[in-house]
């Protein structure tokens, strides 16, 4: 172990790309800032040690922990459930039943980790999950980067949407839910809306169906980053 003394705003280098600055020292309390390409991912030691635990008991994954005792997914896309970071959480707690929405979750805590906000998304077709995203706005610098969009981004071309499920933890923006009209998606299934109603009255309008899961860990995690990230939330619904 390399063992290094700085002070305040001053830096270490790790290789070319990744520098850590000392932002302040609070008695036994250091605050760092990492700067760090994209494809970098930094994680705190205990994020990082729950990611690896727990990917270790989503590769367990049986046939019937499925909804219908579907297969398991034709793709490998992260199964990870990833440890809540600043939730008071130790992982998902009263993770709901669905595996498709605990994917959604997943995600979600991965865009969390990752720095940016906790909303995840899949799409299904036929007890298979297609493609999975979270929103990734602040981790890209790009402010169409949400949820829905980076999941479908990540779908690809698809000959048809109609026979697919979109999954989502929060309820869809006007954004997202233009995307999944604009592509004849049927059917949409969101953890909740209590946090932000979003674009539901729309999409019914349009004649998608909307299933409201009403989640308590959905509520709890985003009701947890809007109040410790108000700016951030804001920002991202264009407040």
């Amino acid at each position: 172990m390399l063992v290094l003394t700085r002070q305040r705003d001053q830096s270490i280098m790790i290789g070319d790309d990744i520098e850590i600055v000392v932002i302040d020292v609070r008695g036994e309390k250091v605050r760092l800032g990492i700067n760090a390409p994209l494809h970098v991912t930094v994680h705190r030691k205990e994020v990082y040690e729950a990611i690896h635990q727990e990917n270790r008991a989503a590769a367990a994954l049986h046939p019937e922990d499925l909804v219908g005792g579907a297969t398991p997914p034709h793709r490998a896309l992260r199964p990870q459930t990833l440890a809540a970071q600043n939730l008071g959480q130790g992982g998902l707690v009263n993770a709901p039943a669905d595996p498709f929405l605990r994917a959604a979750i997943a995600e979600a805590h991965l865009g969390l980790a990752e720095g940016g906000l906790p909303i995840g998304a899949v799409l299904v077709r036929e007890g298979h999950i297609i493609a999975a995203g979270h929103n990734r706005r602040v981790q890209h610098g790009d402010p169409m980067a949400h949820a829905e969009i980076d999941c479908l981004t990540r779908a690809g071309r698809q000959h048809t949407y109609k026979d697919t499920i979109l999954y989502s933890t929060l309820m869809p923006c006007l954004l997202c839910a233009g995307a999944i009209v604009q592509f004849g998606v049927p059917r949409v299934v969101v953890g909740e809306s209590v946090n932000f109603p979003g674009a539901g009255d729309l999409l019914r309008q349009r004649g998608v169906e909307v299933v409201d899961m009403a989640d308590p860990h959905c509520i709890e995690m985003m009701s947890t980053f809007i109040r410790q990230h108000a700016e951030l939330w804001n920002e991202d619904t264009g407040r």
